[in-house]
């Protein structure tokens, strides 16, 4: 997606937020592009906007935006990003490791936009990313090798090789993305948390808006 595309889909969720909303702020670069626009809606329109990050880059980023951050039980709306939305609106999210944090927020809105550019959108999930305990490392890549070919990310974004260093969460845990066709989204995402060591897991089931969504997803 250009610079443009994601700028033009943050404008249009920072214009969905109204005065003194409690906003669920999520993680990536396109998230990046509706904090400063809604850091210019601040600005411009005298607004008072109340902040739940979903990592520490988005807390710094909505810091310098006029963001009050605030921890709040009540979220009214929150705007994240994904890395594959089916067709039913069912995401996979966690590739840049705010999973956990994204989904205690993202659960808790009322409402939740996700924006997503051309290439996020398929036929059918097939990369889930599953937050887990460094301690059960090697169990859970047992268990999740039933559902496809588990994969330690590193911090060069890459299975891992000799030299690299793993990825390590703001929580202080691991992401091994799971490569599989998701034929059951909903149970998968219960399922997958069912694991001994598993934290979190990135599928998202909830009912959800999606901003960027083509006409038509190629099968």
């Amino acid at each position: 997606m250009s610079s443009q595309e994601k700028q033009r889909l943050g404008e249009i969720a920072a214009r969905m937020v109204e005065d003194e909303m409690v906003v669920g702020l999520g993680t990536g670069s396109t998230a990046a592009e509706f904090i400063k626009a809604l850091g210019t809606r601040i600005r411009e329109d005298s607004m008072t906007i109340y902040g739940v990050p979903t990592s520490l880059q988005a807390q710094l980023l909505a810091e310098q935006n006029g963001i009050t951050i605030v921890s709040s039980d009540t979220i009214d709306l929150a705007v994240d990003g994904a890395d594959q939305v089916t067709p039913k609106n069912h995401l996979s999210k966690g590739g840049g490791g705010a999973l956990l944090r994204e989904k205690l927020v993202d659960y808790r809105a009322d409402t939740l936009i996700i924006l997503a550019e051309m290439s996020k959108f398929v036929s059918i999930l097939t990369t889930v990313f599953v937050e887990v305990h460094p301690l059960a490392i090697h169990p859970v890549s047992k268990e999740l090798a039933v559902y496809g070919s588990p994969v330690l990310q590193t911090v060069k974004g890459r299975s891992i090789q000799e030299g690299d260093q793993v990825f390590i969460t703001e929580s202080g845990n691991v992401i091994i993305a799971l490569k599989g066709k998701v034929r059951n989204p909903v149970e998968m995402e219960k399922t997958l948390n069912r694991i001994p060591g598993v934290i979190e897991n990135g599928i998202f089931t909830r009912k959800c808006m999606v901003i960027g969504r083509p006409m038509e997803v190629p099968g």
